[in-house]
């Protein structure tokens, strides 16, 4: 399943093994991960560690990269 925040691209799947959600960011050069027990945790997860990701950046002075997949 694909999501979007930002202009940040989300794939993921479930993972039958662990009973979870397994995601990545995929218009990013960096890993940007997240996990959830439902799709809408999932949603959840991905919008928060985007905007944590983009707050740790400002944060430190760390200009923000994205691939050119997707624009702002």
């Amino acid at each position: 399943m694909m999501i979007e925040h930002k202009g940040y691209i989300g794939h993921f799947a479930f993972d039958e093994k662990t009973n979870l959600f397994h995601g990545r960011a995929a218009n990013y050069h960096h890993l940007i991960t997240f996990q959830g027990k439902s799709v809408k945790e999932t949603h959840q997860a991905f919008r928060d560690a985007v905007d944590e990701h983009l707050e740790w950046c400002k944060k430190h002075g760390k200009k923000v990269e994205k691939s050119s997949a997707v624009e702002d």
